[in-house]
């Protein structure tokens, strides 16, 4: 089995929600990589990737499961 068909059998078995976190995730670590240009977002930087660390491990945990 490739990497393709592997991928495609995982996103199957997602559902919306984990779409949902997905962009959460994705949101968050563009604000991450924005803080560099917001002196707000700079302030609070480690909350704001204390919860994309959560959030993405939930999310590779939702992915990896059997």
């Amino acid at each position: 089995m490739g990497l393709i068909e592997w991928s495609e059998k995982k996103i199957r078995k997602l559902t919306i929600w984990d779409f949902a976190l997905i962009k959460i995730v994705l949101v968050l670590f563009g604000i991450v990589i924005g803080a560099y240009f917001s002196t707000f977002v700079r302030a609070h930087v480690w909350h704001f990737c204390s919860v994309f660390i959560v959030l993405y491990a939930v999310l590779i945990y939702r992915v990896f499961k059997k």
